[in-house]
């Protein structure tokens, strides 16, 4: 339902969006990286044949995180990356609001990305690093009694448990941005009324964002690995397509089960 909406509404106003998408995809690509759990479990797997069970834990926590720990000053990048995804979730917002292509207040769009998107994105941003530190200290700890093929799989489990749960934590919180600025709402009241509103949905947009990791993440590596294109454009191509994507599945989640439709409110 929201994803069908969404794909009606960015292949509706695509060239925009893909323009406006442009200078956050280039700070995501920069200032981080894709998660690599994939290439650290066929690392894994090819290391059990040879012996080796053993991976230093900043290892296994970089691949599970979103910033490269080994660029730190890029990061910053990243977290300008998030306060322009959120000038996107803005116009997304008044577009749909409105049906038609209006940027409205500058001001306004930069209040919105600066106290608004920017907490949630990092609040975001230290969850999926802290999830990922919990995985890799599971799967470090695993390494240290060397079980052999019982520590691949012991890990397997453990991370796909963990993530399992935050993917169904997240997949409550797809309205929560446009509540806090449709509703205008503090961020924990919104992310309940987030939660009340999807509750009904949560299977379908679970699912739907476990199978797009799923496919993203073994696209990632098949084609790196084919040498079809670079492992950064592939980065930039993926980082815009999420900045045109998320804004406008969040809003498109939050005007259905909101019941507005979209140009309800006119200028």
């Amino acid at each position: 339902m929201f994803l069908r909406k969404t794909l009606h509404y960015t292949n509706k106003n695509i060239l925009y969006l893909l323009l406006l998408s442009l200078p956050a995809a280039a700070c995501f690509t920069l200032g981080g990286k894709p998660l690599t759990i994939i290439e650290l479990f066929v690392k894994m797997f090819n290391g059990i044949k040879s012996g080796q069970t053993t991976f230093a834990f900043s290892e296994i926590f970089n691949s599970f995180s979103l910033i490269d720990i080994k660029r730190p000053l890029f990061a910053l990048l990243f977290i300008v990356g998030i306060f322009l995804l959120g000038i996107l979730f803005s116009v997304v917002e008044r577009n749909m609001k409105y049906d038609t292509v209006t940027f409205g207040s500058i001001r306004a769009m930069l209040l919105d990305a600066l106290f608004i998107t920017l907490p949630a994105g990092l609040l975001f941003l230290f969850a999926v690093e802290l999830v990922g530190l919990i995985a890799s200290g599971f799967i470090a700890l695993f390494s240290v009694f060397g079980f052999g093929w019982g520590w691949f799989v012991l890990s397997a489990i453990s991370t796909l448990l963990i993530y399992y749960a935050f993917i169904s934590l997240v997949s409550y919180l797809f309205c929560w941005i446009p509540c806090v600025s449709m509703e205008a709402l503090k961020f924990f009241t919104a992310a309940s009324l987030s939660s009340r509103m999807l509750s009904k949905f949560h299977t379908r947009i679970f699912l739907t964002v476990a199978a797009l990791i799923v496919v993203l993440g073994v696209a990632v590596y098949f084609v790196t690995l084919a040498g079809l294109i670079s492992y950064f454009s592939l980065c930039a191509v993926l980082n815009v397509l999420l900045c045109v994507f998320l804004p406008s599945y969040c809003y498109a989640a939050y005007f259905t089960t909101a019941d507005i439709p979209l140009g309800a409110k006119k200028k």
